[in-house]
């Protein structure tokens, strides 16, 4: 939902990232509610949608969001100023949304109408004790949803309901520095098993260069879900796969050890100090990160986190295959969506708004990050334009990539990163494998699931 300058080092780290990563009781029906964004590229109307549940065309809703997401308001009232009153904004910490809708419950009053989430802290709401969302399937038209990325509301999509909207994907792709790598002589790799030789390359031929970086984060979020791993595939409604020893987890591990233990990926994460300084000495000859990378870390600001100048140094390329893969699959690090109170009074102004949220123009075209609704993304190419970073327009590779997002990823009402904060990072500092410590990874994520009221497989 979704996460850039060298102050990401200090205590503003985590708020900063969280800005980026970026989720009826009345008889009267409602009147015309204003229209959502149109399906087609470059309008900014579109057909309504089906009507939404009965409720009060009068009744205002509050929309919990981030610093960030004010624009979209403002973009919303602008647009349907006779609705502006209806609109109430409150800036929350969206970590609380999970525990705070259990007290709403108890209380039977309080649930905000609609929320900005990761899909994940969606998922959580959408258990049997939280019950929060609506389900937008049909009250969004379907030539609308058709027009999200492929892939992009995969994790919003539980039991087959449409819970929630994506308004960012965050995919991930790779970033690299085109004139080191046209002065090495090295090609970008098409494979995986290319990206791993490329890496045992650089360590022998030019150590104190990297090709990544490895923390919790990317481990899952750019090597396992790439690979297709069954880390939490669903099964059904609620069973899911998962097996850290299957071979789409094990070729994954086996090769980021081995890049880890030559040296090619940095035994710490994408913003730790360590990583940064090789940045700003121009040593990250690759990464393979999300579409926020290029604007929000690599920067080239005086202020950014790797580059402090811009010189057309940075390029982009699509994420590699395995070889025995029949297409690249590639996972996504942030991007966060927009879901809607089953509680709301007033459920059209609430589906409108949080589909214009996702959709319209008025605030995508210039938006921070990469839009998960396609007609807006070629709206927003224009932030890119003329942008002395880069070596040639990254959008192309973004909107291929867009596309390459693996369907089987979905969001679980589990924290997937934590065992492997707890088990693998502290393993990767002591100079031990990642893949010796999966089977207790694979227990904690069993475990978490179980809790979370899952029935795991662990073969299929």
């Amino acid at each position: 939902m979704s996460n850039r300058p060298s102050h990401f080092r200090l205590a503003g780290i985590g708020v900063l990232l969280a800005a980026v990563l970026a989720a009826c009781a009345a008889p009267a029906a409602p009147a015309a509610a204003p229209a959502a964004p149109a399906a087609q590229e470059g309008a900014t109307a579109a057909p309504a949608a089906e009507a939404a549940p009965q409720g009060d065309e009068n009744a205002p809703i509050t929309v919990w969001i981030d610093d960030t997401r004010k624009a979209t308001v403002e973009a919303f009232k602008k647009k349907y100023p006779d609705k502006a009153a209806l609109i109430k904004e409150e800036v929350v910490d969206r970590g609380t949304f999970p525990a705070k809708v259990l007290l709403f419950n108890n209380t039977g009053k309080g649930w905000p109408d609609v929320v900005f989430a990761e899909p994940n802290l969606v998922a959580q709401v959408a258990d049997a004790s939280r019950d929060y969302p609506l389900d937008l399937s049909d009250l969004v038209p379907k030539e609308i949803q058709d027009n999200f990325a492929e892939g992009a509301l995969a994790p919003c999509t539980f039991n087959g309901k449409l819970f929630c909207l994506r308004n960012d994907i965050a995919q991930n792709m790779i970033w690299f520095n085109k004139p080191l790598m046209d002065e090495f002589g090295y090609e970008v790799p098409k494979t995986w098993e290319e990206f791993e030789q490329l890496g045992l390359a650089v360590a022998k031929d030019h150590p104190g260069y990297i090709i990544g970086a490895v923390d919790q984060a990317t481990i899952v979020y750019v090597y396992l879900w790439a690979s297709r791993c069954p880390i939490g595939h669903a099964v059904d409604a609620n069973t899911i796969h998962i097996n850290l020893q299957d071979e789409k987890c094990l070729r994954a591990i086996r090769m980021l050890d081995n890049l880890i233990k030559a040296g090619a990926v940095a035994k710490v994460g994408n913003f730790d100090p360590a990583v940064a300084k090789l940045g700003q000495e121009n040593k990250i000859l690759m990464m393979i990160g999300p579409s926020w990378f290029g604007e929000y870390v690599f920067g080239g600001k005086p202020d950014s986190t790797y580059y402090r100048t811009a010189e057309g140094q940075l390029d982009t390329a699509v994420p590699p295959k395995w070889e025995d893969e029949d297409k690249n699959y590639t996972g996504f690090w942030g991007g966060a969506a927009w879901t809607v109170s089953k509680h709301t009074a007033n459920p059209q102004l609430a589906v409108d708004f949080a589909t214009f949220a996702a959709t319209a123009n008025e605030y995508h075209a210039t938006g921070p990050t990469y839009p998960a609704y396609a007609p807006a993304a070629k709206e927003w190419r224009k932030t890119l334009e003329g942008n002395p970073l880069y070596a040639q327009d990254p959008y192309p590779v973004m909107e291929q990539t867009a596309a390459l997002m693996d369907p089987l990823i979905i969001s679980l009402r589990f924290d997937q990163l934590a065992p492997f904060q707890e088990l693998a990072v502290p393993a990767i500092t002591k100079g031990e494998t990642i893949e010796s410590v999966l089977p207790d990874i694979q227990k904690l994520l069993v475990a978490a699931a179980e809790a979370q009221g899952y029935t795991v497989v662990t073969s299929r």
